[in-house]
Order: structure tokens, then C-alpha cells, then sequence
């Protein structure tokens, strides 16, 4: 139930309402790989970078397919409509780096070259460099596969 709820609130782009609900229900789910994809897109979108490379590093270990091979229209994935106001705002701030490590991410489901890009741009100044290091090898090790 938390986790129908929570797609809902995904679709509906209220992200901090989604969250709670997506953790919830992500133990006892069939289908985590999916709520962590959704988990990722909602704490890149409310500022909680750690959290969502967590997940994000989580899906890569795994299979960096799970992300790079996502339907944007099957998955309502928003990246298209975010990935533009994310991009705009980095010339604006003093706070580049949240922003190199957001877009290295957010690019992943739709990009594979423009999120190792931003990952490349974030890991000097990262405070998550081992992290970003072992996405980045398993990335450029990795051949996307679209279905």
C-alpha cells in the first residue's frame, strides 16, 4: 500500500511526501530496484545528495543497466523536465559542487557520457570521493543496452 502511495506522489512530483512512503515500503518489496530509482530521482530533488548516492552507488554495484536502461516514459522518469533547471542553476551558484554530483546522476537515466561527465567535474572536490571513484569505474567498464 505505501508503495502504490508512494509512486502516486512520485507521479504528482512531491518528492519529500514520496520518500517516506518509498522507504517504507522498500524491505519488504519484490521490486526494490525499482523504489531505489525512484529514491535517488526524490533525494537529488529535496538535497539529500548522500542519501541519494547511497542508492545510487547501490543500483550501480548491482547493475548499472538498472538505471542507464530506464524507459522514460514506462518509468515516469523526470529527468527531462529536471535535468534543465538543474543545469541553469549551475552557473548561478556558488555551490557547484551538490549540483556536479546531482546532474552526474540524474544524467545516468537518460545519458550515460553526460553523467560520467558531471561525476568526473565532482570527484576533485567531493566529500564522496570513493563513492563517485567506484561509480565512475563501473561506469566507463559498463556497455549501455537499451530494451
Amino acid at each position: 500500500m505505501s508503495e502504490m502511495l508512494g509512486n502516486r506522489y512520485f507521479i504528482a512530483r512531491q518528492y519529500e511526501k514520496a520518500i517516506s512512503l518509498l522507504e517504507e515500503a522498500l524491505p519488504n518489496s519484490s521490486t526494490p530496484e525499482k523504489i531505489k530509482k525512484k529514491l535517488v530521482i526524490c533525494f537529488v530533488q529535496v538535497g539529500k545528495i548522500e542519501r541519494a548516492l547511497l542508492h545510487f552507488h547501490d543500483l550501480i554495484r548491482k547493475d548499472p543497466k538498472i538505471i542507464i536502461n530506464t524507459d522514460p516514459y514506462h518509468d515516469d522518469c523526470p529527468c527531462y523536465e529536471i535535468i534543465p533547471s538543474w543545469e541553469n542553476n549551475l552557473d548561478n551558484e556558488e555551490h557547484s559542487q551538490d549540483y556536479y554530483e546531482s546532474l552526474g546522476m540524474l544524467y545516468l537515466y537518460c545519458n550515460k557520457e553526460k553523467s560520467i561527465q558531471y561525476l568526473e567535474k565532482a570527484l576533485p572536490d567531493t566529500k564522496f570521493k570513493t563513492v563517485i571513484s567506484s561509480i565512475l569505474k563501473i561506469l566507463n567498464e559498463t556497455v549501455p543496452v537499451k530494451h
